[in-house]
């Protein structure tokens, strides 16, 4: 039983610093003047009790009567609900009255909130209780927690979601790493439990990697904030796949199911139906999120046909087993990485899982081979955005065709197939997944000589001349091997490539020209976009723009009538290169941005930091250094991404646009725009590139970018300056002395380059929003 205060009020758990949670409370309070009954939906341990408690606290002025809180957690049976919330709110029970009636007396008068926490076990109960209740006061509000909603008329569902993490994929510094609310709990709990835990330069990326593996989930980094009483960060890390044995030091006065993290899952595994139990170790076997035909061809297996899947899928949804995500093309499903790993621990060593494990194979093969085939057509941007989507399930996929047996030579298919995904930001990893099947498959095959010219495909693009050309002569002697002119005129279209890298312009046209001849012979429309695009390429770096000029038509045209948008933007770039090498720049910049604008969506990186870099030629050759700096900064930025740099040739016309931006603004103003363009988000790169950036809203995206040069207090203290105040003013606001003060404000000057606290309070006006 809870302690009771005055007016009877039964007290929630002490609210606890909300880590991120603002905004769901300021829904829940905004909502609660519109309806009477919120519910709260959530996976266990996401932390829907710390914000009911947040809740209760900052609404209990509001109401007359104040907020009860009622703990359901241990109730056992839906009959009984009424009781329990009976003797909780400490009234005595009455022999004459059934507990619901009493109940329904009680509040009938009353202004109040009830708040009803962890009611996904006894949901009949609750519903029956509270429509009772809410029928017999006007002025009663409830707010319950749950995995799943109540399902009564009038409910309004806030979804409270895991804590946002930090991303694991590039450096972040210590003051990036805390606005994250995952890191800044975990530093918080850790730091509770030892006092000489710190987050430093060095261990930012395991920390990032440790939220990531927790899920952000607050349960979950309570438990292992635990451990690093006695463990490090990295120590920690390298134990979490063990993560049902490791996190069980929960808190001794929480509820049974929230002392461990494999207790809480098995908790939420009990209430669901032996058919939700089902599904749920069924699409354990996916990895990341999946789309529903993904699921219903891995997982629909007896007994779960038809709707009985649909049914079942949407049990697991409602009871925030399964979290769902809007896509662009459609819903996704997922599951937090706890509560995969738990299902996997329950079927891992059963037929049924099995089954679905090799169905999920099966599928993503299928869909690949699919794709690669019908790629050059109007079915490209789909294609591009489920290869984004489904990147780890089809890195599982992979990861399972590597292993099968020796006479297949599925992941040499597998790999090659997906040549164009690679494109998009993820060319380094395409090269390891090639030479992973390349290394586990030595035998002598058509699959292999066609993963073979593809390796070496993307060995040119990262100026690996000497290794691109050995896996394109063994490509080249098994197509003579196999009598297959399809595969030798692709290995010479990459050959054709390498040559152009390494300089070799003879070499390059020659195999360019044969590969033409062979693409031409069998209507490859992949073979023969790619190859006129590069054809027309090596003529313009020749001198020979009528030709360069009649490819680039030719690969345009194909393009048009397949349908195809990716062929095309890289074609339109090549004229619009050949048009600047000529100095028409009007018509090379409408190339270029034709080019860019057809790219845009695909995400290839790699392709977009190619046009950028010729839009940052144009831009200094028609007198806009600094548009150029920013285009360079964006360049870098992207080229960071993928990992690699522009080869060859092209490199070297990267650094000479480079090398002339610097010396036409000098190096601190070159480095000062060139950083503004590295620090642009995808939208502003666009505005940019297409020339809107002078607007004034272009200058606000402009500040933004650079505000990202200031550390959090510099960018405090730039705030503090754009509303006039003086440098005594801003230290006594944030309690600082006056002479680090000053210290901020030279470092604010020197990183903006700009000479007075008059402009610095300008420019941080336009970032911040501010009027000056």
């Amino acid at each position: 039983m809870s302690k009771q205060v005055s007016r009877a009020r039964a007290l929630a758990p002490p609210p606890a610093e909300l880590f991120g949670r603002q905004r769901e409370l300021a829904s829940a309070r905004e909502l609660f003047s519109a309806t009477r009954l919120v519910t709260l939906t959530g996976p266990g341990g996401v932390g829907k009790t710390t914000l009911s408690a947040a809740l209760s606290a900052t609404l209990d002025r509001a109401f007359r009567d104040g907020t009860w809180f009622v703990e359901l957690g241990a109730q056992r049976s839906s009959d009984t609900v009424a009781e329990a919330v009976v003797t909780q709110l400490g009234l005595s029970a009455l022999a004459t009255v059934d507990a619901e009636e009493q109940l329904c007396r009680h509040v009938a008068e009353r202004s109040m909130l009830l708040i009803l926490d962890n009611c996904e076990h006894v949901l009949p109960g609750c519903r029956r209780l509270l429509s009772a209740l809410l029928a017999a006061s006007a002025e009663l509000r409830v707010l319950t927690t749950s995995r799943e909603p109540l399902g009564i008329r009038g409910e309004r569902v806030i979804v409270v979601r895991p804590l946002a993490i930090p991303p694991s994929h590039h450096d972040v510094t210590v003051d990036e790493l805390r606005q994250y609310p995952a890191a800044a709990m975990l530093e918080a709990r850790a730091k509770a439990v030892n006092d000489q835990f710190e987050i430093t330069e060095h261990t930012t990326a395991a920390v990032a990697k440790l939220c990531a593996n927790l899920d952000g989930m607050p349960l979950a980094i309570e438990l292992a904030a635990v451990r690093l009483r006695s463990l490090s960060v990295q120590e920690l890390l390298a134990h979490i796949d063990d993560r049902f044995a490791l996190l069980t030091s929960g808190d001794s006065t929480a509820a049974a199911h929230h002392r461990s993290l494999e207790a809480l899952v098995r908790w939420s595994y009990d209430l669901c139906s032996p058919t939700e139990q089902l599904l749920w170790e069924r699409m354990a076997v996916f990895s990341g999120s999946a789309d529903l035909p993904a699921i219903e061809a891995v997982c629909e297996l007896p007994p779960l046909e038809g709707t009985k899947l649909l049914d079942a899928l949407d049990g697991l949804v409602s009871k925030s087993i399964v979290l769902t995500e809007t896509a662009q093309r459609g819903m996704r499903y997922r599951f937090l990485e706890t509560l995969r790993e738990f299902a996997r621990g329950q079927a891992r060593e059963s037929e049924d899982y099995a089954r679905a494990r090799r169905a999920h194979t099966e599928y993503y093969r299928t869909w690949v081979t699919r794709a690669a085939e019908n790629f050059f057509g109007p079915g490209q941007p789909e294609i591009v955005q489920r290869w984004e989507s489904d990147l780890t399930n089809l890195e599982l996929a992979f990861h399972d065709l590597l292993h099968m047996a020796p006479d297949s030579h599925d992941a040499l298919e597998f790999a090659a197939n997906l040549r164009f995904s690679w494109m998009s930001g993820h060319l380094r990893e395409g090269r390891r997944w090639l030479e992973q099947a390349l290394t586990n498959d030595t035998t002598a095959c058509v699959e292999r000589g066609n993963a073979l010219w593809a390796a070496g495909w993307f060995e040119a693009l990262h100026g690996e001349t000497r290794t691109a050309r050995d896996f394109l002569d063994e490509a080249d002697g098994i197509a003579q091997r196999f009598g297959d002119s399809r595969m030798a005129a692709r290995a010479a279209t990459w050959t054709g490539l390498t040559a152009m890298v390494a300089g070799d312009f003879e070499g390059c046209r020659s195999s360019l020209e044969a590969a033409y001849s062979g693409h031409r012979e069998h209507a490859d429309a992949e073979g023969l976009l790619m190859t006129l695009f590069l054809l027309g390429l090596i003529r313009s770096l020749s001198g020979d723009h009528q030709g360069a000029a009649a490819a680039g038509r030719e690969a345009v045209e194909r393009s048009e009538r397949l349908g195809d948008t990716w062929g095309r933007s890289y074609s339109l770039w090549m004229l619009g290169f050949d048009a600047w090498t000529r100095q028409d720049l009007a018509v090379a910049e409408e190339y270029a941005e034709q080019s860019l604008t057809l790219r845009w969506d695909y995400h290839d990186d790699f392709g977009s930091a190619v046009v950028l870099n010729l839009m940052a030629g144009i831009a200094l050759d028609t007198g806009d250094p600094k548009k150029a700096a920013k285009l360079l900064g964006v360049v870098a930025e992207l080229l960071s991404i993928v990992d690699t740099e522009v080869p060859g040739l092209l490199g070297s016309r990267y650094r000479e646009i480079k090398s002339a931006t610097q010396e036409r603004l000098g190096q601190d103003l070159f480095t000062r725009h060139h950083e503004i363009g590295r620090r642009l988000d995808r939208g502003q790169r666009m505005r940019l590139a297409l020339g809107s950036a002078a607007t004034v809203a272009a200058d606000q995206a402009e500040g933004v970018a650079l505000a990202g040069l200031l550390t959090p207090r510099e960018r405090e203290v730039a705030s503090l300056l754009a509303e006039g105040l003086s440098n005594r003013a801003i230290a006594g606001k944030l309690v600082l002395s006056p002479r680090t003060v000053e210290a901020h404000v030279e470092h604010i000057l020197t990183k903006l380059s700009v000479g007075s606290r008059t402009e610095a309070g300008v420019w941080a006006a336009t970032a911040f929003g501010k009027k000056p």
